[in-house]
């Protein structure tokens, strides 16, 4: 919540402490700017900012605001309020211009002797003033999703595909806590469409703003011709055009961002109106805040801007901390420059903490230790495949039919990656609040004859089914064997039928290994079926316990015979999964190839579309190199003295011997840059014999 409010108007600077409210003469050199031709008296304030001026200026310039606003406040009020914050409990300040004049100085600049107050993480401050935001907000369900506008893909200056690589590596750390989707240069038309599509909590826009020369209209500009001759032209079918307060009012329609991040630079001549305005249809149309840009920021550090802001929000930190910390990496990055000071954060809602809050199914530390569990550690590599990344938590607005319990992804050829993505699906469910299992059934089985590896019967996938769900070593969260008791027993009993099973005879709680007996007597069909009811009882009682629903990933389902699959597990396994209709379900997702003859069966059978894994086309196939680059960059000492672009001629020439599109086995990346340290090695060693 907001604990200080500091509203300053044309003369006067008020205080609200919540306890007591106090007011004093503002100084007259800011007087005088509220008061003279408009942006006349601001310049000297406003070039501050730019890139030539000193941080010794820049400091000059900080104090003189601070002594504009506090030299006449009552003695010692601002430092008590300071005294009592700390970083556990920090002082929220509001800080509400209300002249217009006013609210174009470089107010983030502003410090005391000491120090820059918006630097500082025990006190955090942000612009704004209560717009139309709710109290309290309503949290959804994480995880934090958020779309990436570029607004110019032709633009290279704009060094977007660095910003998305940086946005992709400052997620690794946690990875499933926050969801991003990318759009390319869209129309109004297809942006609109697209949000409607993700509806993001956080709308991201990468691009250049404002209006550059007296006449052009104020806002982002989409698909620009570029001044530099030698600069790729946009696609002939892409339009250029600007989304400035009106378009942007038309997007409101269809979602409402609770966070819209304008990453671009405000070009010389803008009029801070326009500025202003855009922002405020963010806020007046339901956004709960807006960060923007207040001068000219420069890619690279634009770039860092965003690495810094989401590696917060992916620490669930609020939108005030969130931005005070990517000031402080800013500075730390380039302390003599202006960027630490460029982003402005206007909030609409008395609580900070509303803006990004989303819920998860578990509290720190336990959310943290699952996000870290080494089953899902090698997610930290996982590249694109977005939109196929909802699979198993995605919730339609307003579903118009059951959920969907049984899922697939699938195919057409090896390394396609569909084994990250559903253990992506089963960390991001894990995190919402659903048990996982995670199965391989290649793990259960061996080699036949030559090199065929055999088939499982539909027997020896329950059993293996059940070993996975008991692995305490591979799953985050196993079942402990005893709850298999049940099971076991039926199996035993049901397994070899006759006299004992017809009559229930007592059976021990630990599986004997029959083998299934057909012929003992006319009840095979029902002795089958009890052998799968108490299977699905065991995970089903175990969601009622927990109050959680259970997901069942099955990988490797190629493994399990065709007339297996069709005449028992689609009947007794799956057919009652996705018919259930009760609260905390068990769900499936299988994960198979194409090519396997059980796919057709299962297609047919699923009431949704499973997820088929295409090729990557070439733009994307350079922009993942890049953000896998970056991932690796931050983890590796190596590969921070080493720049991008050498790793790019390798890609280059191994991409012309493989041909268009690439082939994109997963891994590829990795073994390209073992490949190239190796061969560093190797020129490193000759260098020094």
């Amino acid at each position: 919540m907001t604990d200080v409010v500091l509203r300053i108007t044309e003369d006067r600077v008020h205080l609200d402490t919540g306890t007591g409210e106090f007011t004093w003469a503002l100084g007259d050199e800011l007087a005088a700017v509220a008061q003279g031709p408009a942006g006349e008296q601001a310049a000297e304030f406003t070039a501050a900012l730019e890139i030539r001026t000193s941080s010794q200026q820049r400091a000059e310039i900080g104090l003189r605001l601070y002594r504009a606003v506090f030299d006449a406040a009552p003695a010692g009020l601002w430092a008590e309020l300071q005294d009592e914050a700390d970083e556990e409990e920090p002082l929220r300040v509001r800080v509400d211009i209300e002249c217009a004049a006013l609210a174009q100085l470089p107010w983030e600049l502003m410090r005391d002797r000491r120090l820059a107050w918006w630097r500082n993480s025990r006190v955090l401050l942000r612009r704004g003033r209560r717009v139309g935001g709710p109290a309290n907000a309503p949290q959804e369900k994480g995880p934090l999703r958020v779309l990436l506008v570029v607004c110019n893909p032709s633009d290279l200056r704009l060094l977007a595909d660095q910003e998305l690589a940086m946005i992709g590596a400052a997620l690794t750390e946690l990875p499933g806590r926050v969801h991003t989707e990318v759009v390319d240069g869209p129309s109004l038309r297809e942006l609109i469409t697209e949000v409607g599509h993700v509806r993001p909590h956080v709308l991201h826009f990468i691009g250049h703003g404002m209006r550059a020369v007296a006449g052009d209209p104020g806002g982002l500009h989409f698909n620009a011709a570029q001044p530099d001759a030698d600069a790729p032209a946009p696609a002939p079918e892409r339009d250029s055009w600007t989304l400035g307060p009106d378009q942007m009012y038309h997007l409101y329609d269809v979602w409402k961002p609770r966070l819209v991040v304008l990453n671009a630079c405000r070009q010389a001549g803008a009029p801070a109106a326009e500025f202003a305005d855009l922002i405020e249809t963010c806020l007046e149309r339901g956004s709960l805040a807006v960060v923007a840009m207040q001068a000219d920021i420069d890619s690279p550090a634009a770039a860092e801007f965003s690495y810094a802001l989401y590696q917060d929000l992916a620490q669930t930190r609020s939108i005030d901390e969130a931005i005070t910390a990517a000031r402080n990496h800013l500075h730390i990055e380039d302390s003599d420059g202006p960027a630490w000071a460029l982003p402005v954060l206007q909030c609409g809602v008395e609580n900070p903490r509303d803006v990004v809050r989303v819920e998860f199914g578990h509290k720190d530390p336990v959310l943290t230790r699952l996000n870290r569990s080494r089953q899902f550690a090698e997610l930290a590599m996982f590249l694109g495949r977005a939109k196929e990344r909802r699979t198993g938590w995605w919730e339609p607005p307003e579903p118009t039919a059951p959920p969907d319990r049984l899922l697939a992804i699938t195919s057409a050829r090896e390394k396609s990656g569909k084994t990250w993505l559903a253990k992506w699906c089963l960390l991001t469910c894990m995190l919402r609040g659903e048990d996982v299992t995670y199965a391989d059934l290649a793990d259960y089985t061996g080699q036949g004859d030559g090199d065929a590896p055999l088939t499982l019967d539909w027997l020896a996938v329950l059993r293996a089914l059940r070993e996975a769900c008991t692995d305490d070593k591979r799953q985050p969260d196993a079942l402990h064997v005893t709850e298999f008791a049940r099971f076991n027993q039926v199996l035993n009993l049901a397994s070899q039928g006759g006299r004992r099973w017809s009559e229930g005879m007592p059976s021990p709680v630990f599986d004997l290994g029959h083998s299934f007996e057909v012929d003992t007597d006319r009840h095979a069909e029902a002795r089958r079926a009890e052998i799968f009811q108490a299977f699905l009882s065991t995970l089903r009682n175990r969601a009622v316990a927990r109050r959680r629903p259970h997901l069942l990933a099955i990988d490797s389902v190629q493994r399990i015979s065709e007339p297996e699959f069709v005449d028992a597990l689609l009947p007794l396994l799956l057919a009652p999964v996705q018919d259930f209709k009760g609260d905390y379900p068990v769900r499936i997702l299988v994960v198979a190839p194409q090519n396997w003859p059980g796919y057709r069966h299962l297609q047919k059978f699923m009431a949704g579309s499973p997820v088929v894994l295409t090729e990557f086309q070439q733009p994307h196939y350079k922009r993942l190199a890049r953000e896998f680059w970056e991932r690796q960059r931050r983890a590796n000492k190596v590969l921070r003295r080493q720049k991008f672009q050498d790793f790019e001629v390798l890609l280059d020439g191994i991409n012309k011997l493989k041909g268009t599109p690439p082939s994109f086995p997963v891994g590829v990346y990795q073994q390209i840059l073992d490949m190239w340290l190796d061969k560093a090695d190797v020129d490193g060693m000759e260098e020094a014999g």
